[in-house]
C-alpha cells in the first residue's frame, strides 16, 4: 500500500500531501478513477481511503515481486508520520525515493534547502543485524544519512547496530521517541531524556543537532537499574562535555598509575637500600636498636634516622625536627664520605669502624662512637690515616 504513484499528467503523486505534491485534489484522482502506474513495477494502481482514513494507493493485481507491495497499515502509519515530521522540520520530503541505480529505496528521504539527503526509514518487519547494517551502507555509499524507526512495543536488537529511534505506537495520541536520547552531566553522567516529541526529534537528527555517541550506560528516568547500553542519540555540545570529562578522568588515572608506580618504586628501592646496608654494616636489628637509643639519648630525642641514601655514601642520616622542618644532623655508618662531612658528623658503633672513617677521611671529620658493648657516646675526630 504505497503512498506515491505516477499520474500520466501531473508526475509522481504523494497521498501524504494535500494536493498531492503537484497542486491536484485527492478527489480529483480518486473518484475519477485517473490511469495510475506504479513507479516501482509500473503495475496499474488506484488510489484508495482505508477505514483509518489513510490516503493511499494500491495495485489492481496482486504483485508479490514489486518492492512496495504488501506494506502494513503500521508501516503506513509511520511511513506518513515520518514524513510529517521531516516537513515540519522544514525539509523537502519524497515519499519511497530510489535511487537511480536501484541500490536503495528510501521510506521517505528528507532533502536540506542545501541539499544534503536524509532517509528515514520505518522498519516493522523482521530484519538481521547484517540485513540492516548492509543497507545502511548501501545509503552511505551514495552520501545519504540514514535513521531506522520501529514502533513496536519492545526494541529490537538490530537497533543497537545502526543509527535508529525506538518510537511509540500511534494509539495513545502523538508518537514520542522512547529511547534513547541523552544528555550529559560531570556530576550525573548520561541520564535518559523523557519522551521526546517524535517531531522534534526528527527535526534534531536532520539538523545535526542529535548525533549518535559511542556506547555507554544510559540510565533512564526510573530507577538506576533501568539501564540502556548501546547506541544512542545526544547533542553534539554533550558528547564533547562527555569526552571532555573522559579525557580528565583518563589524565587523573593516569597520573594516580604514575603515582603509585612511583610509590612502589620507592619503595623497593627503600627495601633494597636497607638490604645493602644491613648486608654491608653486618649490623643486627637487636645490635642497631641499642646504637639506636644511645644515638636518640645523646643527640635528642626529637632525632630519627631516614632510609640509607646515595647522597651520604649509603648511610642513615639522622634528622632532627626544628623550626617547622627536617634538617640532617650526622650520618650512621657511611661506605664513603662526601662534601656533607663539612655539617653532618659520622655516627659509627665501635672503634674499628672508627678508624675505617679515618681511612676514608679527605680532611677533618668529626665523628660519634656509640657503642652498644660499653653503653658509651665519645666524639672524636679523624684526619687522612689517623684518629685525635
Amino acid at each position: 500500500m504505497p503512498f506515491t504513484a505516477q499520474h500520466p499528467e501531473h508526475g509522481r503523486l504523494d497521498a501524504t500531501q494535500p494536493d498531492l505534491g503537484c497542486g491536484v485534489g485527492w478527489e480529483d484522482i480518486h473518484r475519477a478513477r485517473a490511469p495510475l502506474s506504479c513507479a516501482a513495477c509500473e503495475g496499474r494502481m488506484v488510489a484508495r481511503t482505508s477505514v483509518l482514513g489513510l490516503r493511499h494507493f494500491a495495485h489492481r493485481r496482486r504483485t508479490p515481486d514489486c518492492p512496495m507491495a504488501g506494506e502494513s497499515v503500521g508501516h503506513l502509519l509511520l511511513k506518513s508520520d515520518l514524513a510529517s515530521a521531516g516537513r515540519a522540520a522544514g525539509w523537502d520530503v519524497l515519499l519511497e525515493a530510489a535511487a537511480p541505480h536501484g541500490a536503495w529505496r528510501a521510506d521517505v528521504l528528507a532533502v536540506s534547502p542545501d541539499g544534503l539527503r536524509y532517509a528515514l526509514e520505518a522498519q516493522l518487519s523482521p530484519i538481521t543485524e547484517d540485513a540492516v547494517r548492509e543497507r545502511t551502507e548501501r545509503y552511505a555509499a551514495d552520501g545519504v544519512d540514514v535513521c531506522w524507526f520501529d514502533d513496536r512495543e519492545r526494541t529490537r536488537p538490530w537497533m543497537a547496530a545502526v543509527p535508529s529511534l525506538h518510537v511509540t505506537s500511534p494509539d495513545g495520541g502523538p508518537r514520542t521517541v522512547r529511547g534513547v536520547i541523552a544528555r550529559y552531566s560531570a556530576g550525573g553522567g548520561w541520564q535518559a531524556v523523557e519522551a521526546v516529541a517524535l517531531n522534534e526529534a526528527v527535526a534534531w537528527v536532520l539538523d545535526g543537532r542529535l548525533a549518535q555517541h559511542e556506547e555507554r550506560i544510559v540510565y533512564g528516568p526510573g530507577e538506576p537499574w533501568e539501564a540502556y547500553r548501546g547506541r544512542f542519540w545526544t547533542a553534539p555540545h554533550y558528547a564533547a562535555a562527555a569526552q571532555e570529562e573522559s579525557a580528565r578522568r583518563i589524565a587523573e588515572r593516569e597520573a594516580e598509575d604514575v603515582r603509585r608506580r612511583q610509590a612502589q618504586a620507592a619503595k623497593e628501592e627503600r627495601a633494597a637500600a636497607y638490604e645493602r646496608f644491613w648486608t654491608r654494616t653486618g649490623i643486627g636489628s637487636a645490635w642497631w636498636r641499642s646504637f639506636e637509643a644511645i644515638v636518640r639519648g645523646a643527640l635528642g630525642h626529637d632525632t630519627f634516622f631516614g632510609t640509607p641514601s646515595a647522597a651520604y655514601g649509603d648511610g642513615r642520616p639522622l634528622y632532627v625536627k626544628r623550626d617547622g622542618g627536617v634538617r640532617v644532623v650526622a650520618v650512621a655508618l657511611p661506605a664513603r664520605l662526601g662534601e656533607w662531612v663539612e655539617t653532618a658528623p659520622v655516627l659509627v658503633d665501635d672503634v674499628p669502624a672508627l678508624h675505617r672513617v679515618a681511612d676514608l677521611a679527605f680532611g677533618d671529620v668529626k665523628v660519634f662512637v656509640a657503642s652498644p658493648v660499653s653503653e658509651s657516646f665519645e666524639c672524636w675526630w679523624v684526619r687522612p690515616g689517623g684518629v685525635y
